[in-house]
């Protein structure tokens, strides 16, 4: 049995209040968007996503307040050794292993949520195929994580017990990849909708608000790149003292983008009614009022688009299609005809393919 140590440091207390407030932050956003879009429109796959994000951020933190209590993170290793015990040491290896893995969990998870808000607000055969490139790429880069967090010491024992015999590759290099190519993604996911948006019909600095509520995302760039700063100051060795302030930041920076991705569906909070938000279909394919329902789920009640939980009938702001899918060619045959009561009328030829137009007047001569 892992007794607990004593939270007597800064690091300790660091830790501890860092994971607190990211969970709440997070949980208090999540909830707010569940909430606009039972007001707004409905729950859809979306949200889904959020909520599996959510869960999974709520392991990682969880995970990180137990390295702290039980694993003496923020303790020199060799302090926790002499002072604790190695069941500790173990105990926090193992964690940290684990936070890993759920760090690459929430990932996926709450960038897929992105993705399917894009294909809500623009349900674009383009932007589907965008989509589902990144959503694969995205499983796929979270998926090898997961995998080499695991076997990246070989036997898989050794990620935690270090007299096992054997070897490890680099955890500190892989920290790094797995930071480089999460800003790269984040940069696709946030450029992603943008085209689309500078295409819309809408005025200028409502065109700017609505590029800004979908690059909120940036936010999350600071923490990350301020992570890999810290990462190089990382001594697995010593992983329990010197990796306090990269393992902090990794475990900001999930919460801050579930937060950030949330915001954006907030509106309805602000006040809304169903029958305003009726008014508004758009279908950028073809330029028809149709509903998409490719990646919504079905509400038993209401029947929205899901772009309604974003805009109402209230702004300004109004998607136009650029052109339309069918064009019509008209030609006109004129025949000019006088009956025996004075009228003349004019009668276009009668074809399949034709517009008859009749004009009936009379002419009185005096």
């Amino acid at each position: 049995m892992v007794e607990a140590v004593p939270i007597e440091n800064a690091k300790q207390r660091s830790i501890l209040w860092a994971s607190s407030l990211s969970m709440l932050v997070a949980t208090v956003l999540v909830v707010l968007r569940i909430i606009a879009k039972r007001i707004g429109s409905r729950i859809d796959y979306s949200d889904y996503c959020i909520l599996l994000a959510w869960i999974a951020n709520v392991g990682l933190h969880t995970d990180q307040i137990l390295l702290c209590v039980y694993g003496g993170f923020g303790f020199h290793l060799q302090d926790i050794f002499t002072r604790f015990g190695p069941d500790n040491a173990t105990f926090f290896f193992k964690g940290i292993m684990s936070f890993a893995l759920l760090w690459n969990v929430n990932a996926i998870f709450t960038k897929i949520s992105v993705l399917l808000m894009y294909l809500a607000i623009f349900p674009m055969p383009s932007m589907l195929l965008w989509c589902r490139w990144a959503a694969l790429f995205i499983t796929l880069w979270c998926v090898a994580n997961i995998f080499v967090g695991i076997f990246i010491c070989r036997p898989v024992r050794r990620n935690w017990d270090f007299t096992v015999p054997g070897s490890c590759g680099s955890q500190r290099d892989w920290y790094f990849s797995m930071g480089v190519i999460n800003i790269l993604t984040d940069v696709v996911l946030i450029g992603l909708p943008m085209p689309y948006l500078y295409k819309i019909r809408l005025p200028t600095p409502k065109k700017i608000l609505a590029m800004g509520l979908l690059s909120i995302g940036i936010g999350t760039w600071v923490i990350t790149i301020y992570r890999q700063v810290a990462l190089k100051d990382l001594v697995f060795a010593d992983m329990t003292h010197s990796g306090v302030l990269a393992t902090i930041l990794s475990g900001i920076e999930p919460s801050v983008a579930i937060a950030l991705a949330c915001i954006p569906l907030l509106r309805p909070l602000w006040g809304r009614s169903n029958s305003d938000s009726k008014s508004s279909r758009y279908d950028f394919s073809n330029g028809s009022s149709k509903k998409s329902h490719t990646y919504s789920g079905r509400s038993k009640t209401r029947d929205q688009h899901p772009i309604d939980t974003v805009d109402d009938s209230s702004s300004e702001i109004h998607l136009r299609p650029v052109e339309a899918e069918h064009s019509t060619k008209t030609s006109t045959n004129h025949v000019i005809e006088e009956n025996p009561c004075g009228k003349k009328h004019v009668n276009g030829a009668e074809g399949p393919n034709t517009i008859t137009v009749e004009r009936r007047w009379e002419v009185n001569s005096e």
